[in-house]
């Protein structure tokens, strides 16, 4: 899944709207309802309606800065989905 966490409101539109909508021919608005792009607690979000739905593994694709991305996950989305 295509992941950008962050708090800034205008980075995550930015990024659905300009890097992501664009590539997979899709609305922004409904990729922000399907993808971990956004606040911590949007991820958790998301990613608890996939475990609920039955869902065991998701892998989670950083748009870029992987090694800071994966490391904000670890902390901030994944202590909040145990």
């Amino acid at each position: 899944m295509w992941t950008w966490v962050t708090d800034d409101d205008a980075e995550a539109d930015r990024v659905l709207s300009e890097l992501l909508a664009p590539m997979l021919g899709r609305d922004a608005d409904v990729l922000g309802d399907q993808l971990c792009v956004g606040p911590p607690g949007h991820a958790v979000e998301i990613l608890s309606r996939y475990r609920d739905a039955g869902c065991e593994r998701v892998l989670l694709w950083p748009i870029g800065s992987e090694r800071s991305q994966i490391e904000l996950i670890a902390q901030t989305v994944m202590p909040q989905l145990d």
